[in-house]
């Protein structure tokens, strides 16, 4: 198949593949690390920096250097916006033209519905963007300093995790993650706001600012779905891990208040972590497995099978149930086409994260619920990890070359998207006009 014939779908792919690929070429340089680094680690880390996951098999602090460093934040930042995101806009402010192909393939590469008004999305959004991790990086310099003591490295601690919070990686520049920080309320309000912000999606950012600016009367059902159900897992997500926090001695009040907020948060998305979560309950880690499972939100930085996913399939139940001839969302009706495919995106999801847990747990003789914890965190490029053998890196560290594979190939699929992915690999979707005769088949 020539590169005319290739889909979006398998663009996209491509173009991941290729900055993953020279990010790990640059992490192999002698720059970049303190000590030397096989090149199966060196893919690992690229892969979980483009894919903005942040599951680490390297010190970020200690291994590498702050060229080193800085490579992960431009693979983050690369990885969060899109390549292909990055090179429209710039072709925006060259004043150069943007072909039907080109749109496209951007539109599916952020998850916008269809060509018309992209380029005006992005000239909108894109600075947004940049302002809000500017804003980000100037509120997290004092609680940085403090730490630090630094003025060279304050700037650029704050600028990393402001980076990275924004685009849900959960990279963290100390190799205690952000634990020092976990009194700090400027420090977990501000990384909490720029994960929101960023796993929202694009196109509800876009559709508040047109609602702030009058330029719409009402948002759409899409943004009033997001902004409910993110706000109800979150809220939810808080009060079960408090419950279980309720009972730590090792911390105060304030600590548990600041902590099951800021896990609630992250667990869909990004994976800081300002406690050990190892030390959680079967039941709470039970239930972030599937906070990361349903994730961030369309056309954002995180992945999962996505919080609107889950809300067509929940509300399309409810109607069967209560025997309602149509699914309706806010006064909306959902077609059949989108549950039907928010159905499929469930089920293959939870299909490919529950067998490759198992052969994880299998290959590398690791108890199921750790190997479940780290697929979903891979496949929803979360990044939370409950830790290796000596608690610094995430568990994958210790995995074998077949393990650390899966969770590579898990990282893409799940920054890609699951049918993405699978479309790629399959080739160009053939649309079928044949009908055949219904069958009778009892259920």
């Amino acid at each position: 198949m020539n590169q005319k014939e290739w889909s979006p779908y398998r663009i996209i792919l491509v173009s991941y593949l290729s900055i993953i690929l020279l990010g790990t070429l640059m992490l192999k340089l002698p720059i970049s690390t303190t000590k030397d680094i096989s090149f199966l680690d060196a893919f690992f880390t690229s892969t979980s920096a483009v894919t903005v996951t942040g599951l680490v098999v390297l010190d970020t602090e200690k291994d590498l250097t702050l060229f080193g460093k800085f490579i992960v934040l431009s693979l983050i930042q690369i990885g969060g916006l899109g390549y292909l995101t990055i090179t429209t806009y710039t072709l925006v402010l060259l004043r150069r033209k943007v072909g039907l192909k080109e749109r496209l393939i951007l539109s599916e590469s952020i998850n916008y519905p269809g060509i018309y008004g992209l380029i005006r999305f992005f000239k909108r959004v894109v600075p947004v963007v940049v302002i809000l991790e500017i804003l980000g990086f100037i509120m997290l310099i004092p609680s940085m300093y403090d730490y630090s003591k630094n003025l060279g490295l304050t700037l650029f601690y704050a600028l990393f995790h402001s980076i990275s919070a924004f685009n849900n990686a959960g990279f963290s520049t100390f190799s205690s993650n952000l634990v020092n920080f976990r009194a700090d309320t400027l420090v977990n309000l501000v990384v909490c706001f720029l994960v929101i912000v960023g796993g929202i999606g694009f196109f509800v950012v876009y559709d508040l600012i047109a609602k702030i600016k009058g330029e719409v009367m009402h948002i759409s059902t899409h943004t009033k779905l997001v902004i409910v159900a993110s706000f109800f897992l979150i809220i939810l997500g808080a009060l079960v891990i408090f419950i279980d926090l309720y009972h730590w001695q090792n911390l105060s009040v304030k600590e548990k208040v600041l902590a099951s907020f800021f896990h609630s948060v992250v667990s869909r998305t990004a994976g800081f972590n300002t406690i050990d979560i190892s030390k959680l309950s079967e039941a709470t880690l039970f239930f972030i497995v599937n906070l990361m499972f349903i994730g961030a939100s369309p056309g954002g930085t995180g992945g999962g099978v996505k919080t609107v996913t889950m809300s067509v399939i929940l509300v399309a139940v409810y109607s069967y149930i209560k025997g309602q001839s149509e699914v309706v969302i806010f006064e909306r009706s959902i077609s059949q086409s989108v549950i039907y495919k928010a159905m499929v995106i469930l089920s293959i999801s939870f299909a490919y994260t529950t067998i490759s847990a198992l052969i994880v747990s299998w290959i590398e003789h690791k108890p199921l619920l750790h190997c479940l914890f780290e697929v979903v965190s891979a496949f929803s490029t979360v990044g939370l990890s409950l830790g290796n053998s000596s608690g610094l890196l995430s568990l994958s560290a210790d995995f074998s070359l077949v393990g650390k594979l899966i969770i590579i190939l898990t990282m893409i699929v799940g920054r890609i998207g699951i049918l993405s992915f699978m479309f790629a690999i399959s080739g160009r979707q053939k649309v079928s006009f044949l009908k055949h005769p219904e069958a009778r088949i009892l259920i």
